[in-house]
């Protein structure tokens, strides 16, 4: 009795010091990578690996496994505390590492993206239970509309806050951005006041067509936000951006939530709405605690305006006709084959788009930070970063949008059998999602090497070319196609301006 007590103390002993921080600290400098290996592996088992060996079993599996599927994505929680764990790490070993900033900063971004898009994932499985694709594709109409435009509102100047050697011609820029949004928002208010009517009844979207006012209040807050962020990028405040995605993230899913509960029509988009709305009073707060009101002059806004005037005359329209391209597949869908065709579209779309994004997203606000000074100082460096970017990109994409265009169908089950077709819909456009983030990361390499023109032309092609896919396919009642035609259009589109962009920056260097 005596030797299993001092067995139970030492064991006791033993777990406890294990369990200081000191400890925990050399223990993770030490296998840092392997316990991060470990994880990853792990959550690739649990998440898919299980799903995946239960299907093929069929009827040799109980139910009752079925239903602990999604339980180790719950408790577990590696999805979270893999990326922390990274971070802390990185922390941890910051002086010996010596990671260089682009990478720091990546990271950081990187640990709150992952944390705010695995949000959506978790809750939409329980979002498709109380709203149908019907409500998916009207949100997903909303949702198109608003980015498109948003995008655009400032007239591109937003893009132009970076590029200014001087903090001041920024400030003067930023300020130009707000006041070019708000003109644009109450002219868009204006024109929907008056094509309300018809505009609407072409997407048969009867609550937009009453609440229309609250798509002009969107993109303001929209192209505001999309500003402000970029100043904050140039000042490298990465943990304001990082904070800003996780309150976006979790206020959306989380009123979304609450309003599908509450059996509140159109609560998809009354949720987006609010947490808009949240993320500006959060931006807003944030940008006039440090920005510098007594650096705005009223002749330094208009020299600026004229500088980058280019970026209002075409950047602004290309980006019009590329937010069409990539984010108004969801009206041309609604407008040719219906609301619930476009909400299973946008549901696939949406959720393939969510883990491509934690890599995309990150690496596309650093990297026009970086590309922005390497431009004036080695042009060799800003080649060598967009090529290691894009190799990377692709070694991480191309596996998973294999699996995805595999296994779809069988994914997107778990949502409920009419979400299956979601999935069937998810291999036809795959080929565009690869090349499109391959390109997107360093897509800014256009503005910054002053192409405006160039990617008016491109965008406005592809555009036409997947305008056209839509309408003259649309007799044969059936997306797969429509999709098909489109997609590939699009991809040849992407690899020939990504091949056009990195002759262009060769040639420079």
């Amino acid at each position: 009795m005596r030797r299993f007590i001092q067995y139970i103390k030492h064991t006791f002993h033993h777990k406890v010091s294990f369990w200081k921080l000191k400890t925990l600290k050399s223990k993770l400098w030490e296998y840092g990578p392997t316990f991060l290996i470990i994880l990853i592996i792990v959550e690739l088992l649990e998440h898919f690996g299980l799903p995946i060996l239960f299907y093929y079993l069929g009827n040799n599996v109980h139910d009752f496994f079925y239903m602990l599927i999604p339980t180790p994505l719950l408790v577990c929680l590696h999805f979270i505390t893999t990326p922390i764990v990274f971070f802390i790490y990185l922390k941890i070993k910051k002086k010996s590492l010596k990671i260089s900033e682009f990478y720091r900063n990546t990271l950081k971004l990187l640990t709150s993206i992952s944390v705010a898009q695995f949000i959506p994932i978790i809750i939409t499985p329980i979002l498709t239970q109380y709203f149908t694709p019907e409500d998916f594709g009207i949100y997903g109409l909303y949702v198109s509309i608003c980015s498109i435009f948003g995008i655009i509102a400032s007239g591109k100047y937003d893009i132009a806050i970076m590029l200014p050697k001087r903090k001041i011609d920024s400030a003067n820029i930023l300020v130009l951005s707000f006041f070019i949004t708000f003109l644009f928002s109450t002219l868009f208010l204006s024109i929907l006041n008056i094509f309300n009517e018809a505009f609407f009844e072409l997407t048969k979207s009867s609550f937009l067509k009453k609440y229309y006012f609250i798509i002009p209040l969107s993109i303001f807050l929209i192209s505001i936000n999309q500003s402000i962020l970029v100043w904050f990028n140039r000042h490298k405040k990465y943990n304001w951006i990082a904070n800003q995605n996780l309150l976006k993230s979790g206020s959306n899913s989380g009123v979304a939530l609450l309003l599908g509960i509450k059996a509140i029509d159109l609560g998809l988009i009354l949720a987006q709405i609010i947490a808009l709305t949240l993320i500006s009073f959060f931006n807003i707060f944030n940008f006039i605690k440090e920005f510098k009101f007594s650096f705005i002059n009223q002749n330094t806004i208009r020299k600026n305006f004229l500088k980058y005037i280019d970026f209002l005359k075409f950047s602004s329209v290309s980006n019009l006709f590329n937010s069409f391209s990539s984010m108004g597949m969801t009206t041309l869908i609604i407008i040719f084959f219906g609301p619930k065709v476009a909400g299973l579209y946008f549901l696939a779309e949406k959720l393939i788009g969510i883990p491509i994004s934690f890599i995309t997203s990150s690496v596309s606000q650093v990297y026009f930070q970086k590309a922005s000074k390497l431009f004036y100082s080695d042009k060799n460096a800003l080649l060598r970063l967009t090529n290691e970017i894009q190799k990377n990109i692709f070694y991480i994409l191309f596996p998973f949008l294999m699996i995805c265009s595999l296994f779809g169908e069988k994914l997107f089950l778990i949502f409920g059998q009419e979400w299956g077709e979601a999935g069937i819909i998810l291999k036809y456009f795959v080929a565009f999602i690869l090349l499109k983030n391959l390109y997107s990361p360093i897509s800014h390499i256009g503005d910054i090497l002053n192409k405006q023109r160039v990617l008016l032309l491109f965008n406005v092609s592809l555009f036409l070319f997947q305008l056209g896919s839509f309408y003259f396919l649309k007799e044969y009642n059936d997306i797969k196609y429509a999709l098909l035609t489109a997609s590939f259009f699009g991809a040849i589109h992407y690899l020939a301006l990504n091949i056009y962009m990195k002759k262009e920056l060769k040639n420079i260097s």
